[in-house]
């Protein structure tokens, strides 16, 4: 749940219907009317209804009839994913521990002609579908996490195992949109929990030499001070 995120998509609705309602046309009136339909929707999910209503698949891929209904919405997100990559400055991605990588949505010229040889892939992405080669892969992951929203403890504690398993077997590729919030808390949870990283501060401080963009939320901060907290418990002296 993002309250700020679905109070944004509300006033984005409101301009759309005031667009819909003034169009001269009716091409452009129908445009403002799915725009308005698009966004409350989506404004739904930050208040709560989760990501369920952007339609992703486990498999990775969109249904196919989710662009009737979102089309602004995916336009809007390609939009501002296509900005980061052209003219970002950071690379796709980067390797934070042994066979551990951390970073953005990978287009499919990156994903095809990557030489590393990914052995699982999670997804932590919402709003956008994955490239075919990577969610082809057998240990391909979907967890479906709003954009700047924080996963469950159990949602933490589940993927950070996960990333254990497979790490353990090979490279591991940790991903959301951009690859600076809830990717980055994901793998600031993993430097936690193998040793590699005391605190939180350190294990952000890691990912940020590493991959300067990374800036977790308060939310997502919060959640990794409990995850913290929970290793320091299950890993004191016993009585």
């Amino acid at each position: 749940m993002s309250i700020a995120y679905g109070f944004v998509f509300t006033v984005l609705a409101a301009v759309a219907a005031l667009v819909a309602t003034s169009a001269p046309s009716w091409p452009l009136r129908g445009a403002g009317i799915a725009c308005v339909f698009s966004f409350l929707l989506v404004a739904v999910a930050y208040f709560g209804a989760g990501p369920r209503l952007l339609f992703k698949r486990a498999d990775g891929r969109r249904v196919v009839w989710a662009w009737a209904v979102h089309w602004p919405y995916f336009a809007l997100t390609a939009f501002s994913y296509w900005l980061a990559v052209l003219f970002g400055r950071e690379s796709a991605f980067v390797c934070v521990a042994p066979n551990v990588y951390l970073g953005r949505r990978l287009t499919k010229f990156e994903a095809n002609r990557t030489k590393v040889n990914w052995h699982a892939v999670l997804d932590l992405m919402a709003e956008m579908p994955e490239s075919w080669s990577l969610r082809s892969l057998g240990n391909y992951r979907s967890l479906l996490v709003l954009d700047a929203t924080a996963l469950s403890l159990t949602q933490l504690r589940d993927s950070v195992a996960w990333v254990t398993q497979f790490a353990a077997v090979g490279p591991v590729y940790v991903h959301c949109a951009l690859g600076h919030s809830r990717s980055a808390t994901v793998v600031a949870a993993y430097l936690l929990a193998a040793g590699l990283a005391p605190d939180v501060r350190t294990a952000l401080r890691t990912l940020r030499e590493l991959r300067p963009g990374v800036r977790p939320n308060r939310a997502q901060r919060q959640l990794l001070d409990r995850f913290a907290e929970d290793i320091r418990v299950t890993s004191g002296p016993s009585a």
